[in-house]
């Protein structure tokens, strides 16, 4: 399909019987079948003066809505989750309920990005008095990463069993899923959801 024009996470009017939506987020999903049921989608909408606002609308599933991931791949309305983004194309035959209701013709699930960044590295120290775990180089404090450890941090032995942050120690091998954003400081600083020994 060719598109006239685009807004972020808004509405795009290929025709006058298609309405195309990009990056909406999934409400609610309701499965009556593989192939039937609804989503109800919250989308970003642009005015003419560049207002943006909110709009809900729910999205009837039939036998013929097609519904895929970015790779093409088929997918059915039990694939769909609450929280996913997605692409929309639906009739512009809108109900004047709240919300709105349309039959989706096309809905196009999109890639997650990333919650969460891993590291794997050598333990340079342990401090648990402070929650603390640095990794790395021993000897460039530029090629260093620390980890701030919390009471919802999972630490782990190397066959899964949990171990307190005490029995880690200097030298050992760790994976750590942590935040995708750290501090400025250096070495700079992030929280790890899980650690575990390898």
């Amino acid at each position: 399909m060719n598109y006239t024009s685009s807004a972020p996470q808004g509405m795009i009017f290929p025709g006058e019987t298609i309405i195309h939506v990009d990056n909406a987020l999934i409400e609610e999903v309701a499965a009556n079948t593989e192939s039937t049921g609804y989503i109800l989608i919250y989308y970003e909408v642009s005015d003419e003066n560049n207002m943006t606002s909110m709009q809900e609308i729910r999205l009837n599933v039939a036998n013929n809505t097609i519904i895929i991931d970015e790779k093409g791949i088929s997918l059915n309305m039990y694939d769909l989750q609450e929280g996913m983004r997605i692409d929309a194309d639906f009739s512009s035959a809108v109900t004047r309920s709240i919300p709105p209701q349309s039959s989706a013709y096309r809905i196009l699930v999109l890639q997650e990005e990333a919650s969460f960044y891993i590291t794997t590295d050598r333990v340079v120290s342990v401090d648990t008095i402070n929650g603390l775990l640095l990794t790395g180089n021993p000897y460039d404090m530029y090629d260093q990463m620390m980890f701030n450890i919390s009471d919802e941090t999972m630490i782990l032995d190397q066959n899964g069993n949990a171990i307190p942050l005490e029995a880690i120690q200097p030298g050992q091998k760790v994976r750590v899923e942590h935040a995708i954003y750290e501090t400025l400081s250096i070495p700079p600083q992030s929280p790890a959801y899980l650690v575990q020994v390898l």
